[in-house]
This record gives C-alpha cells, sequence and structure tokens, in this order.
C-alpha cells in the first residue's frame, strides 16, 4: 500500500533534489594547475577554466577584466594559484586592501595590479599608469 507511505516517497524524492542541488554547487572543479595570461596584464596567470569576461579598457583610472569563474568565493586565495602568481613573477603586496581577504594587490617590476574575489567572479584591475590615484580607489564594484 504505497499510497500510505507517499508522504516518505516524496521526503526521499525532495531530500535527493535537495542534496544533489547543495552538491553541485558547492566549489566547482577548479584545477589551478593551468593558466593563461591575463587580458589586460598577459604576464599575470589566471585559471584556465575562466569562462566568460566583460571588460573596460579605455577607463581614465584603470583598465580591468572580470572573468565568470564558477565556483570561487570570495575568500582567501589557493595557495597553489600564489605559487602559481609567484612563479610567474608577480609579488603580493603584505597590506591587502581589506580585512576580508577579498582584495589583493601583485606588483612586479614598476607594474601593480589587484585582483578582486566575488563569489564566483575574479577580477584583474590595472590601474593606468597616468592616473595618481591609489589603486583602493580604482576597485569596481560590479
Amino acid at each position: 500500500m504505497w499510497w500510505k507511505n507517499k508522504h516518505r516517497i516524496w521526503n526521499v524524492l525532495l531530500l535527493g533534489v535537495l542534496w544533489g542541488a547543495l552538491v553541485g554547487c558547492s566549489q566547482a572543479n577548479i584545477s589551478w594547475t593551468h593558466y593563461q595570461g591575463a587580458f589586460v596584464e598577459s604576464s599575470f596567470p589566471i585559471p584556465e577554466e575562466v569562462k566568460d569576461m566583460d571588460t573596460v579598457i579605455n577607463n581614465r583610472q584603470m583598465n580591468y577584466v572580470r572573468y565568470k569563474l564558477p565556483g570561487i568565493e570570495a575568500s582567501t586565495l589557493p595557495d597553489l594559484y600564489l605559487q602559481e602568481i609567484k612563479n610567474w613573477g608577480w609579488k603580493q603586496q603584505q597590506e591587502n586592501i581589506d580585512e576580508d581577504q577579498t582584495n589583493f594587490v601583485f606588483v612586479q617590476g614598476n607594474r601593480t595590479l589587484q585582483l578582486v574575489l566575488q563569489n564566483n567572479y575574479l577580477t584583474v584591475i590595472v590601474p593606468d599608469k597616468s592616473s595618481r590615484a591609489p589603486i583602493a580607489e580604482a576597485t569596481i564594484n560590479p
């Protein structure tokens, strides 16, 4: 008499759907092992898993590219990625722009850039060389 256990069947089905959604929405499969140069600064690595990008190039204060990177969260950068950035010749400034560890500043020679993490997005910001504004003022809020 399956109709007596109908609510249990629905509960099991609902639990299965919710579990699948939670597992599917968790950290995507980002390998952190294969990289390409960023569009606005080809000497800075970004994971190959990036999807789409939207770019502003002719801004008075900065050039930036925002990449869609499903699964990345607005938190600290993975150690593998930090090591790869170092391997490409970039050094992280000791002080981050914010306390939440979502804005990172890197330098290489006389070049400076900012890396901003947001849920599912990775943004690389390069301040315009003629701009005298501090890099923190060039931060974008999409």
